[in-house]
């Protein structure tokens, strides 16, 4: 039965009992910040219809649950060590505002209090409450953001892949042991003595052994695969379905005529030992490495991780505030993607994510992962300026004085501002065109040098400060048509982009991911970008305080959904702890 928490004070907490001067110290320590501007904002009514409110038992107090995991997490705490502080630490029963004989809570109290967190959403939904209401509180702005991702592991080894293939058919193995021993009795006896009687007979290979004995247990990965293939039970297994996804990822069957020359190593190579009917026999053969995607299978314990470029596990994308003016920086927004996918299709669920709450941004600044023409469009479109930079092939490389033909030069100044400023005559030549495009619009006319609207779906001028006469957006692709008799005399026109028609007017025919990419290429090199897009590596501090002070590098849970809730916790516990000191 769901029962709001009473914030009746009670004469019996220890505070009230303490000396003057002892009582003035705890509240001047972090635990009196915690009291007073962290738990009046943790909203029950999220967690009303996680409970009977007819009949049962009546819950444990939300608010002291939701605070304590707060400081759990603040700490880095296991429950066992959490639970031992909430018993005996003063702090704690200050900062929680509980009495010495209400500071106790059962073990499995907790375990099912995150249970219910995991359902409906309802992690999102506390975070986003308890963060608008801190920031309301505390004077934050949220029109300025910034956003980054990070790798974190869950409570998985690093195996590779002969442990890997090992530890799914021990897996599968020690099930059947416990749920169908009938079954493993009827197994060639040498799985049992393979993996389960002599552990390690596999895994602790040396490379070289390695590289003979991995195609020996992918026979058995096939063998097993194929053993309870029509065997309803065991199939049903979350153990066999592993294996079964192992074997699909990481094995092919080949005829033996169409195999290719034997190698035994550790990436492709076949096997002496075929399967499937002595009519049609088949050969094992491991897939090579590279042909293997991020998303397999990396750990029969957690199958949901999978493998990218920073490693196995996990990328958690978090969202912060970035105004230099807010008194305290909060993060806004926490998502978790797999290791294998690319922060570029993450941008606009976050953005979605930060606009559904009350913490929508209007400029949010990341990194190269995330720029490009279509998230600048899309964000732009949502009315969120994405301040990233976006890969540009065409730029020089990095020049260290700037050196050229023995001469020390420096930078020019970019700016579109005065476009016009110093045109050429028109009969100047080609040469001093581009020297006077590369003094001031740094180097080309392309559609950088064109003035457009936000969203990129309109022109406003071209380099001459000539408007088009006429123009039309077609799904993605932007037209605009210039006038003849503003072209034909135009010191720009032999370097305009613009295509001339039968008429001689000129037109610009270009998508708006192409156009917001050529016009960021050439921004990013610019000052003002320089200056306003510098304020982004502050969020590598926030990923290290998670990391270090929070243990999110690597968490103590398993699978997406616990993932999930530990990181998004751990979020909420640094907002909390920022706010609290």
């Amino acid at each position: 039965m769901f029962r709001p928490t009473d914030r009746q004070s009670s004469i019996f907490a220890s505070h009230l009992h303490l000396p003057d001067d002892k009582r003035k110290r705890l509240e001047q320590s972090w635990a009196h910040g915690f009291r007073t501007r962290v738990m009046p904002h943790i909203d029950e009514e999220v967690f009303r219809d996680a409970f009977d409110s007819s009949n049962g038992r009546p819950n444990f107090s939300i608010r002291v649950l939701v605070g304590l995991h707060l400081l759990k997490d603040a700490q880095d705490l296991t429950d066992g060590q959490a639970l031992e502080q909430f018993e005996y630490n003063l702090q704690w029963h200050y900062a929680l505002e509980v009495t010495p004989d209400q500071a106790h809570v059962a073990r499995r109290t907790l375990l099912y209090f995150r249970e219910r967190l995991m359902e409906c959403d309802r992690t999102q939904r506390m975070f986003q409450g308890i963060t608008e209401r801190l920031a309301s509180a505390e004077g934050v702005r949220t029109g300025q953001q910034r956003v980054d991702s990070t790798h974190v592991l869950s409570n998985i080894a690093l195996l590779t892949r002969l442990g890997l293939f090992c530890q799914t058919v021990e897996h599968l193995l020690n099930t059947l042991r416990n749920a169908h021993p009938d079954r493993l009795a009827r197994l060639d006896q040498r799985f049992t003595r393979r993996y389960l009687d002599r552990e390690g007979y596999f895994s602790d290979a040396t490379k070289e052994q390695a590289r003979r004995r991995l195609p020996e247990v992918a026979i058995d990965v096939a063998e097993l695969v194929e053993s309870f293939a029509h065997d309803e039970q065991v199939a049903a297994l979350d153990a066999y379905a592993k294996l079964r996804r192992l074997f699909d990822e990481q094995i092919e069957l080949v005829q033996p005529d169409d195999d290719p020359e034997d190698g035994g190593g550790g990436g492709g190579g076949g096997s002496d030992q075929s399967v499937g009917s002595a009519e049609r026999p088949l050969r094992v053969q491991l897939r090579e490495p590279k042909t293997i995607s991020g998303s397999s299978l990396q750990s029969p314990h957690d199958p949901d991780a999978s493998y990218g470029h920073k490693g196995k596990g996990y990328l958690v994308q978090l969202a912060e505030t970035c105004d230099s003016d807010n008194p305290l920086q909060l993060i806004t927004a926490v998502a978790v993607n797999g290791a294998n996918e690319s922060d570029q299709g993450a941008t606009l669920p976050m953005v979605e994510q930060l606009q559904c709450s009350a913490m929508g941004p209007q400029v949010l600044v990341a990194d190269t992962g995330y720029g490009s023409g279509a998230n600048i469009v899309q964000c732009a479109e949502r009315g969120v300026v994405l301040l990233a930079p976006v890969p540009d092939p065409k730029a020089p490389a990095r020049l260290d004085p700037f050196i050229v033909a023995g001469e020390v030069r420096t930078p020019c100044a970019n700016t579109t501002a005065t476009r016009t400023a110093g045109l050429p005559e028109q009969d100047a030549s080609v040469e001093q065109m581009r020297q006077w495009m590369a003094e001031e619009l740094g180097g080309a006319v392309d559609l950088a040098a064109f003035a457009f609207d936000k969203r990129y779906s309109t022109v406003l001028a071209c380099p001459a400060d000539h408007e088009p006469v006429r123009q039309q957006l077609t799904g993605q692709l932007l037209t605009a048509t210039f006038s003849a008799a503003q072209c034909s005399d135009c010191p720009l026109a032999v370097l305009c982009p613009t295509v001339v028609l039968v008429d001689g007017d000129r037109q610009l025919r270009r998508s708006r991911a192409s156009i917001a990419t050529e016009t960021r290429q050439f921004e990013q090199k610019t000052k003002p970008f320089k200056d306003s897009y510098r304020i982004r590596s502050g969020i590598e501090a926030t990923n290290s305080t998670l990391k270090r002070r929070h243990g999110m590098r690597k968490l103590r849970v398993r699978g997406r959904g616990r993932v999930e809730l530990a990181v998004t916790l751990k979020a909420l516990s640094l907002n909390g702890w920022r706010v609290a000191q």
